[in-house]
């Protein structure tokens, strides 16, 4: 099958929420999580749900339906954008992290090189300071 979002946008394919049908779009702007049913878990479960209702066990005719085909594939794009999402909260999430242990280790940077200034002799430090002003 080609580009899942090509197939979707072709064939202006709609995701059941509790606020109506969405556009591929709109998902990108629906939460991962919330108090109410409106985010990407229950969209999906609701996409997984026509999915499976629509999966008529036949032992001789294995072709899919293009109804099957269309559920699959809205399916598969909810299924993406959940991924892609998570992906972006783990980066962000990395990102905060990253920033207060960087900014952890500069204040201990700091405290080091005062401690080594502290260490100094006087007379090294008014050199310092002469250095300074000169």
């Amino acid at each position: 099958m080609t580009d899942i979002f090509e197939y979707a946008v072709r064939y202006k394919l709609r995701f059941a929420s509790t606020r109506g049908d969405l556009t591929v779009e709109q998902l990108w702007d629906v939460p991962l999580r919330s108090r109410d049913d409106f985010n990407l878990n229950m969209v999906a479960k609701a996409a997984n749900k026509s999915l499976k209702a629509a999966a008529e066990e036949s032992f001789v005719d294995t072709k899919r339906t293009t109804a099957q085909v269309r559920l699959e594939t809205a399916f598969e794009v909810v299924k993406h954008v959940i991924d892609v999402r998570l992906a972006e909260e783990a980066t962000a999430k990395k990102r905060v992290e990253n920033k207060a242990e960087r900014e952890k280790l500069l204040q201990i940077l700091a405290e080091k090189q005062d401690g080594k200034l502290s260490a100094l002799s006087e007379n090294e430090l008014k050199k310092r300071i002469a250095a300074l002003e000169g």
